[in-house]
């Protein structure tokens, strides 16, 4: 496509997507990071609680590190959890992404799956990975649950690895006294923070690079006002550069400075203001 919008600042691909290759994401300490953690939990079967803001990258970070695995050492199943999710549908959940014939009662469905779950590891040589994504909906008898299915060979053993994802209300929740034998099964948390001004202006840099733009088109004082405007979110970030890059274009101009800035951010502050 020749004529989108983006070519006329030299991009060969659209600026600021979601749709970037592992091997091209930006290499940020965070992300380095929790990384490391995902991987030491794979490989000693535990469990890992990640939190973050929405859109610091937590489902990037997963992405990178699990799109890595060797699939046949490991067999990952994303769970999203839903609001009003019962144990019963938690285990019709389960039980659809390890391909378990499904139950219409919560015993012969939880013990199906747990088999399935241990022959997978015992067996099959493959190694489970549940990662639940927003976990932060999960209630105590959700987590309840998760907690006895963690159970097996007398406690001494867990043939999968758990990743529970979520806001920072996750943490929270976790820290609840009912919830205290749970978050002792806990192998390690990670709180992915938000990028620093200087993270956030190589992320900028790093993001037009990758689209082809090889000049620069922010100047200093507009990755500033890019930072402070996202507070250092990714998500926050793209929205903030591409609403920059169009307004630029729409005055045929090739450097985002304060006047572009200021256009697009009271387009983006009237988008998103309450009603």
């Amino acid at each position: 496509m020749t004529d989108a919008w983006w070519t006329f600042f030299g991009a060969q691909r659209a600026p600021f997507t979601r749709h970037i290759p592992v091997e091209q994401l930006f290499p940020s300490a965070a992300l380095a990071e929790c990384r490391a953690r995902i991987l030491t939990v794979l490989a000693e079967p535990g469990v890992l609680v990640l939190t973050g803001d929405s859109g610091v990258g937590k489902s990037t970070a997963l992405r990178a590190t699990l799109a890595a695995l060797n699939p046949t050492h490991y067999e990952v199943c994303y769970l999203p959890v839903g609001e009003t999710w019962t144990p019963f549908m938690l285990f019709q959940t389960l039980a659809y992404a390890l391909h378990v014939p499904l139950s219409a009662a919560l015993v012969p469905l939880e013990h199906a799956v747990r088999e399935a779950l241990w022959t997978s590891a015992t067996q099959q040589g493959r190694r489970p990975v549940l990662v639940f994504d927003e976990a932060h909906w999960l209630s105590v008898p959700l987590f309840n649950t998760l907690r006895r299915l963690l159970n097996f060979a007398w406690d001494t053993t867990a043939p999968f690895a758990l990743v529970l994802v979520g806001h920072t209300e996750l943490r929270h929740k976790l820290a609840l006294r009912p919830l205290e034998a749970m978050r002792q099964r806990v192998t390690m948390a990670y709180h992915l923070r938000p990028f620093t001004r200087e993270e956030s202006a190589a992320y900028l840099q790093h993001q037009l690079q990758y689209a082809g733009i090889t000049h620069p088109v922010f100047t200093d004082a507009a990755l500033t006002a890019g930072h402070d405007w996202a507070q250092g979110i990714p998500r926050r970030l793209n929205r903030w550069a591409q609403a920059c890059l169009l307004a630029a274009y729409s005055a045929q101009q090739p450097l985002v400075d304060d006047h572009m800035v200021a256009i697009a951010t009271a387009e983006l502050e009237w988008a998103h203001a309450p009603v």
